[in-house]
């Protein structure tokens, strides 16, 4: 898709000056399992197959070739609200919270007690459109591979009263659960809560994404990427995991996806 989208460019003659390709985390292997943290940029490769490496591989010979310059940006657990994701952590936090109400249960973590305990993060959509738009102009940018993260780090556990709070609603201690299994009856109750609330009509495969959460949740180990190179740099933007979430869920709720 990169090649193709490269040579149509080229083919119309269509001046490209610099290019921002997105990656993630899983340049360090975290879909894997444990991994050095916290993961810098400079960290050696692991062996794939990982698409990421074809891309930025690409980009580094045919920026040569065609003269343009290019930046890589690796967010990791993008929190921003969208349909049809398929890594939408912010709809399944939001619909599992909302259903856990309307049946008059505790907001329970569903992920394991590794996960529970372990040091996470995030990257704020707004944050990572903040970091592209200074990565097209900086000249320190050109041909570097940048971590995008908040800035910190968090605990579910410490975070989970905060997301229940948004709900006005009490928490409860973890019940580790497959949410795909757990989940996948659960589209009635929603279409009912969608027009009992006066929701927006959005559809329960959509909005939420259970393989997702489960492959985050039951993630029992530390998930950190150094931001120090991005700073640095001269990006210095950063924004608190604990508000970003919380601040995110409720714009859902005025926006009315969310009861």
């Amino acid at each position: 898709m990169l090649t193709h989208t490269l040579d149509g460019l080229k083919a119309v003659r269509a001046p490209v000056e610099h290019v921002v390709l997105i990656g993630g985390g899983k340049s360090y292997g975290e879909h894997l399992g444990p991994y050095k943290t916290p993961a810098k940029e400079s960290d050696p490769r692991f062996l794939g197959p990982i698409f990421y490496n074809d891309q930025e591989d690409l980009l580094a010979t045919r920026s040569d070739i065609d003269g343009f310059t290019f930046t890589v940006l690796r967010p990791d657990v993008v929190i921003g609200f969208s349909l049809g994701s398929p890594m939408n952590l912010l709809g399944a936090i939001g619909v599992y919270a909302a259903l856990s109400n309307a049946a008059g249960v505790p907001l329970r973590f569903p992920g394991t007690q590794g996960a529970w305990a372990a040091l996470h993060q995030f990257t704020d959509a707004d944050l990572l459109g903040a970091a592209v738009r200074w990565a097209l102009t900086a000249g320190s940018a050109r041909g570097e591979i940048f971590n995008v993260i908040n800035g910190d780090q968090f605990r579910w556990r410490h975070l989970w009263q905060d997301i229940a709070a948004v709900f006005d609603m009490p928490s409860a201690a973890p019940q580790s659960m497959n949410l795909v299994a757990q989940m996948a009856d659960k589209g009635p109750d929603w279409d009912a809560l969608v027009a009992r609330e006066g929701l927006r009509k959005t559809p329960y495969g959509q909005i939420a994404s259970w393989e997702f959460a489960d492959g985050l949740w039951q993630s029992g180990f530390d998930m950190v990427q150094s931001t120090i190179k991005i700073r640095q740099a001269g990006f210095a933007d950063s924004v608190d995991s604990h508000q970003s979430i919380t601040s995110k869920l409720r714009q859902l709720r005025q926006d009315r996806y969310l009861p």
